[in-house]
């Protein structure tokens, strides 16, 4: 059974947004997420079938009183987090900089990309939790690599160049000095001891009692994993429950060996190590599935506190918020690879609250005190007003890939289908709605500078001429399209995701 869930779950994809915008993240319902009025029907049902509402026509806005995205682009800028976003950027582009799922090349302490040996392979969507171990491993030992992406089967081909090195296409791969290898838990062993220097923090104890605590704590992570499986993806808990016992008991056997350290690790170490990585990117989607299909809340309630200080520690370091999703994105994410979760009525709140329905991504937002998903305080502190600065830095930075992309909201799907409903990346958008959704992304953009009173009637007075008609409705289906696909951390952070899905609400709303 773990066999046959690890080779699924390695088959996953998708395209990346601020580039191409091709679809990934599957989704249902927009008419819900209408926060003006959430029992308007614009378009029920339209992405469960990954089909378009069925207006081709083009929409034109006789108006256009948004700012230009050369004014916008200034103004992002001028912010602080608008500022500081950039002088990353251009420091990733050296190889240099904080961590970031867009970094092609990381130096650390590497004079140029002639010393680099490594080539990480991983999934164009940053989200594979097999990739995600081996990303930490190398951000947290500062092993200079370079980074190359693809797609996962369940959301795109792969490309035949990569196939011609990795027969199988399973993800994460890497090369070392020339050699490649799959399979996530041997390359992290791999790289620990191919750099194994002073400058690196060790991954694997040596062999001896610590060794043979952490061969144990990694078969008890695959005991947990199973017990997730079990619970997850079959109706209800269980015959009286058993499923939800059995993952429960293996998870308090979890926080009892977190909790015989001195620190937060599972080794008595300073740093994470094999260990902790190996566990924390399917803990990470176990929070938010058994939440979503369950409701089944675990952390903070105090009944696991050792792994709420591991938690906690992870959320300390940028290297693992670099790599880290929302709820939003494992919920839509877990089932093209895992098969579909079975939800129970008692879930339904989370669910929504997850899902963005019924007012959930409606402004104003306050994230920080969310009781469903809270901030990472390192992202708490940086305020609500931070995190509408960094989707406006991101939106106005790839603006041409954006507003095509939404337009296929209205356009034509592709002829090749993949297992992932709404994973279309030959799909084309309609370029008689383009200008539109140009204007309509403009403003959205301003708002999230702004948030003020001008510029929402700025955007209701163009937006007054086809609110409600069928031009109104295309755009209102472009604006959904775009925002059911905003991936975490693949597009941005988590907060700046909410805002920007917020802000997007309140646009289909004025239409």
């Amino acid at each position: 059974l773990t066999r046959m869930w690890v080779s699924v779950a390695t088959q996953r994809s998708a395209s990346l947004w601020l580039t191409t915008w091709s679809a990934s993240l599957p989704r249902s319902g927009l008419a819900t997420r209408c926060v003006a009025n959430p029992a308007m029907q614009l378009f029920p049902d339209i992405f469960g079938a990954g089909k378009s509402p069925g207006a081709t026509a083009g929409v034109t806005l006789p108006t256009d009183s948004a700012p230009t995205w050369a004014t916008l682009k200034e103004s992002v800028h001028a912010t602080a987090r608008g500022s500081g976003l950039a002088e990353a950027r251009a420091l990733q582009a050296k190889g240099l900089g904080p961590p970031h799922t867009n970094a092609k090349v990381r130096l650390f302490d590497a004079k140029d990309e002639s010393e680099v040996r490594v080539t990480l392979f991983r999934d164009m969507a940053a989200w594979c939790p097999y990739c995600q171990k081996v990303w930490l491993l190398l951000e947290e030992k500062r092993i200079p690599y370079k980074l190359s992406k693809i797609n996962m089967r369940s959301y795109g081909d792969k490309p035949a160049w990569f196939l011609a090195k990795v027969p199988n296409g399973l993800l994460p791969a890497i090369e070392v000095d020339g050699k490649f290898m799959t399979d996530s838990l041997p390359i992290m062993q791999v790289l620990d001891a191919t750099f194994a220097d002073q400058r690196t923090p060790m991954m694997v104890p040596p062999p001896g009692p610590e060794r043979e605590r952490a061969s144990a704590l990694l078969g008890l992570e695959r005991e947990l994993f199973g017990a997730w499986c079990s619970l997850t993806f079959q109706p209800g808990k269980g015959l009286m429950d058993r499923n939800e016992r059995i993952f429960l008991g293996t998870l308090a056997r979890v926080d009892a060996a977190l909790g015989e350290t001195a620190g937060p690790w599972f080794l008595d170490s300073s740093h994470p190590t094999l260990v902790d990585l190996q566990y924390v990117s399917h803990v990470e989607r176990m929070l938010a599935s058994v939440l979503y299909w369950k409701g089944m809340k675990l952390r903070g309630t105090g009944d696991f506190p050792h792994l709420d200080a591991w938690l906690a520690a992870f959320e300390e370091r940028p290297a693992y918020l670099a790599t880290k999703s929302d709820y939003y994105t494992h919920c839509q994410d877990i089932p093209p690879q895992y098969g579909p979760g079975f939800a129970i009525d008692a879930a339904k709140h989370a669910r929504e609250t997850i899902d963005g329905i019924n007012g959930a991504w409606a402004l104003p937002l306050s994230l920080a005190d969310s009781p469903i998903e809270p901030l990472a305080p390192l992202q708490a502190a940086l305020g609500d007003e931070a995190a509408r600065h960094e989707a406006a830095f991101e939106l106005v930075a790839n603006h041409a890939a954006v507003v095509q992309f939404a337009a296929r909201g209205v356009g034509e799907p592709g002829q090749k289908r993949f297992q992932a409903p709404l994973a279309d990346p030959y799909a084309k958008p309609n370029q008689g709605v383009v200008e539109a959704v140009d204007v309509c992304l403009r403003h959205v953009a301003a708002l999230l500078l702004s948030g003020g009173a001008e510029a929402e009637a700025a955007a209701a007075a163009d937006l007054k001429f086809v609110a409600g008609g069928e031009g109104g409705r295309s755009l209102a289906a472009c604006l959904g399209y775009l925002r059911d696909r905003i991936g975490v951390p693949r597009d941005m952070s988590q907060p700046a995701a909410m805002h920007f899905r917020a802000q997007l609400n309140a646009a289909i709303s004025m239409l």
